[in-house]
């Protein structure tokens, strides 16, 4: 909610008291929006502090448990701005401009300048309220549901855009709202000025009932009514016992009883119904400064909840706070939970000599690092798989990560002996076998030399990278699958004819696909 001062009953009824109920199906979060307050008051903030504290003794006195739910303020959790944010590099504008409310808002309340960035996002920053916390349900009323749509569309789009599945698409949980009139008879609105307060005294309570139009009926005593045009009726509806609904409602029709007995009993079922709200309020009026530090703690259990998918956010971004893999694409000290791998030391260490006639096979895992380290460039923030430094046929098939969700299959092949040129001019072949698994780009490693070096770290200058893209191997692949229900790799290769061009062919197909371009050409998985 907003924090506008003192709640009245119809935020109690069309809100707080199905939050209430709420909190004991539900994990709930409920914030006092702060921020929200300023999109329309930023010109004078003078009482949004004693506004959102109003709301927050309101809410304390009308069943809000901070012991069954996270109640703090907007304003208290940053991570609500950073998400809103970040949200807003990627959200067209015309997603926003068309939301209903924007125009309506800015019909309705005329005495302010509300062409302002703060406005035209406040929806957004709602659907960072919501989805920072991975909500899956959203209590509001049928005219917020547009609101709940656009979050479900940022939250698709995000989950699309950058290929995770962080977010999910929260549905609106439409709470019941009675019928609850003004003293006017419209909407009982602050901007109105009709309201009657939550907690407030029972003389001022039956003050404002008396004023209530009664739509123009019963001019006269003598004259009987319909109960369901008038707005004290539907006070009667949501607050009265039954027996005294269906006593006012046949005085009424029978001329039986006088509107202004009929108000006074109205004003006195709101009493009534409110008055334990009211008596919890004033012991707490005693001591806000326990509720505001009880809002503090509640803050700050939200904001280690929110962090939580801000880590993630930050992380699918490129922005986060730690560095991660790229310490090793820059051979920096080795972390010490991954020293302790013996594996990793042992392919990590530059002066490791090993027999090539009898490991090459270990040398695969190193090969897959180094070019990591040393030949993929930087600026392309790949993800190295959990499992590639293990001696395991299997991790070898595991892809690095593009931050745009590729998966990039790396493997290395050495060359055979040279050859003698064939009908097709080819004097060198390197063999691959490729995993029958889903990858949008090969990475092909040819090392060039019929002996493993004994420090492969430094062996820049023997092996070749060609990227890949799926387009180029796509179709023969599907075939090549379909035809090798026996085996789970796909023989490859690529040649290299007497004038130095490179070719790649599926050896079930034979077809050529020159690919001297692809070498060293990292577009694919930009």
């Amino acid at each position: 909610m907003r924090p506008t001062g003192k709640l009245h009953l119809g935020n109690y009824m069309g809100a707080l008291a199905n939050w209430v109920k709420l909190q004991d199906q539900y994990d709930c979060y409920f914030f006092i929006a702060d921020w929200h307050a300023l999109t329309t008051d930023y010109a004078d903030p003078s009482r949004i502090k004693l506004n959102t504290l109003d709301v927050a003794l309101d809410w304390l006195a009308a069943g809000l448990d901070p012991k069954k739910s996270t109640i703090f303020i907007q304003s208290h959790v940053p991570q609500h701005a950073e998400l809103h944010l970040l949200f807003s590099m990627m959200t067209p504008l015309g997603w926003l401009e068309r939301v209903p409310t924007y125009k309506e808002q800015q019909e309705n309340l005329k005495g302010k300048d509300l062409s302002t960035y703060g406005f035209l996002g406040y929806p957004l920053l709602q659907a960072a309220d919501i989805l920072v916390y991975q909500a899956q349900y959203v209590p509001v009323g049928q005219d917020q549901v547009a609101h709940v749509e656009l979050t479900r569309e940022v939250a698709r789009r995000f989950n699309s855009m950058y290929r995770t599945k962080i977010f999910p698409e929260p549905e609106a949980l439409l709470t019941p709202s009675p019928k609850l009139p003004g003293t006017d008879g419209r909407k009982m609105s602050k901007s109105y000025g009709n309201t009657i307060e939550l907690t407030e005294d029972p003389k001022d309570v039956l003050q404002k009932i008396e004023t209530m139009s009664t739509n123009g009926q019963r001019p006269r005593q003598a004259d009987p009514g319909d109960p369901e045009k008038c707005p004290v009726g539907d006070q009667h509806k949501v607050f009265s016992s039954p027996n005294l609904v269906a006593e006012t409602q046949a005085g009424c029709r029978t001329a039986s009883i006088g509107c202004r007995e009929c108000k006074a009993l109205a004003a006195r079922s709101i009493s009534e119904r409110v008055a334990p709200i009211r008596a919890k309020r004033q012991v707490l009026e005693t001591d806000v400064d326990s509720v505001w530090d009880l809002l503090r703690e509640q803050s700050r259990k939200a904001e280690a909840r929110a962090e939580v998918t801000m880590e993630e956010v930050r992380s699918v971004l490129g922005v986060s706070r730690v560095i991660g893999d790229l310490k090793e694409r820059f051979a920096a000290p080795i972390d010490h939970e991954i020293a302790a791998d013996a594996n990793f030391a042992k392919w990590s260490n530059v002066d490791y000599v090993i027999n090539s006639h009898r490991h090459w096979e270990e040398c695969v895992p190193q090969f897959r690092i180094h070019w990591w380290r040393k030949m993929a460039p930087r600026e392309i923030a790949l993800k190295r798989p959990a499992q590639s430094f293990e001696n395991e046929e299997r991790s070898l098939e595991e892809p690095f990560m593009t931050t745009s969700g590729k998966r990039v299959l790396v493997t290395v092949s050495k060359s055979g002996p040279e050859l003698a040129p064939t009908p097709q001019g080819m004097v060198k072949t390197w063999q691959f076998s490729i995993p029958q698994r889903s990858y949008e780009a090969w990475v092909l490693l040819l090392y060039d030399g019929d002996a493993v070096p004994t420090k492969i770290l430094n062996a820049n200058g023997a092996i070749s990278a060609f990227v890949v893209p799926q387009k180029f191997f796509a179709r023969d692949f599907a075939l090549a699958k379909r035809s090798s229900k026996d085996s789970d790799k796909i023989p490859v290769k690529v040649m290299r004819s007497q004038n130095n061009r490179f070719f790649f062919s599926f050896e079930q197909f034979g077809r050529l696909e020159d690919i001297t371009d692809l070498h060293g050409n990292y577009d694919p998985l930009r």
